[in-house]
């Protein structure tokens, strides 16, 4: 009897430490560290560099004459591709704010100034504008030019003159001087490298 006792105390004792660590087990696994399932990594993203495209003309550009109407015509002329600026003196202003943008076509070869940037010198009471263009090697001549609207028009033989300097390139600086007898002004303004006009030239010569 007292053997039977025994065993059946050990079978209790065995019963209790398995359902113990069996608890301890579950306890374990419930608090372990969930792992995460792992997402596929995205590929990676290289940055693309974007390289601009060279200007076959250098520092000009084709554009195209709007008609009243707001469309463009099929006539191109010869701009600059940014502004060029310098400087102009009146009775009122010394050495303010000027720009430049030339507009060459097939006929004609023009330069308009813009005081303060935005005001377009028009057609005054003078008669001439005296221009001089040099190089940084001293080489240029002098001329004379109309504003009969608001451009200076500029002749063929002297417009050639001033391609055949464009083409060498360099430093080209312009001054000039209104005969204006109630109201005389000066302009002047420099290019840098104004090479690829030849090029630009045939293309709307075509």
């Amino acid at each position: 009897m007292l053997y039977l006792r025994v065993q059946t105390t050990n079978a209790r004792f065995k019963m209790k430490k398995f359902v113990t660590l069996l608890i301890f087990s579950v306890i374990l696994l419930a608090c372990g560290p969930k792992q995460q399932k792992q997402a596929p990594a995205d590929p990676i993203k290289k940055d693309s560099v974007k390289i601009a495209p060279s200007n076959e003309y250098g520092m000009w550009k084709l554009a195209y004459y709007a008609s009243n109407l707001g469309d463009s015509r099929d006539k191109a002329y010869i701009t600059n591709s940014y502004a060029i600026w310098g400087t102009f003196s009146n009775k009122a202003n010394d050495k303010a704010e000027l720009k430049a943008k030339f507009m060459v076509d097939k006929e004609t070869f023009c330069i308009k100034l813009l005081e303060y940037g935005t005001k377009a010198v028009k057609k005054g009471n003078e008669n001439l504008y005296k221009i001089k263009v040099k190089t940084s090697s001293n080489e240029g001549f002098d001329f004379t030019a109309k504003n009969v609207s608001d451009r200076l028009f500029i002749k063929g033989s002297d417009s050639q003159r001033i391609i055949e300097l464009f083409n060498k390139g360099g430093l080209i600086s312009f001054y000039m001087v209104t005969d204006s007898k109630t109201d005389p002004a000066t302009y002047s303004f420099t290019i840098d490298n104004p090479d690829g006009f030849e090029k630009a030239l045939l293309k709307i010569s075509k």
